[in-house]
């Protein structure tokens, strides 16, 4: 069994574009070498993210999330069961999206979400439009 998360928060002030480059890295480094796949969106101040793998691996890595503090106002969108890994072949395993085009990969998750009648699929696609819609 696997398990997905999907949250948006909100990115500290603090942080400049060189924290960004360090967290991006960071991000997709550790991911992959624990075998959770996803994706990473950022736009202006907005996190978005999907993360994806063994359920232990998951909580942990959620929990750390929410007590980082280059986070804040984090919503839960998505904390369910999945039976295959939506981004297994998704570039890197883990990729941070920064375009329109790149929507069009997360169609297997919104499949799933669809399938599972997810109560938040709404929100979610809202999310990503108002995320990486030109401003």
């Amino acid at each position: 069994m696997l398990k997905t998360i999907c949250y948006t928060s909100k990115v500290k002030p603090n942080i400049d574009i060189m924290g960004f480059e360090a967290l991006f890295n960071e991000t997709q480094t550790k991911n992959n070498t624990n075998n959770i796949t996803g994706v990473l969106v950022k736009k202006d101040s907005a996190f978005f993210q999907i993360i994806e793998g063994q359920p232990i691996l998951i909580d942990v890595l959620f929990e750390k999330i929410k007590i980082d503090n280059r986070h804040s106002n984090i919503i839960e969108l998505v904390n369910t069961s999945i039976t295959k890994l939506s981004f297994k072949d998704f570039n890197t395993n883990y990729t941070i999206i920064d375009d329109l085009d790149a929507l069009y990969s997360l169609q297997d998750y919104l499949t799933h979400l669809e399938n599972k009648e997810c109560e938040s699929k709404a929100i979610f696609l809202q999310i990503i439009e108002d995320l990486l819609s030109s401003d």
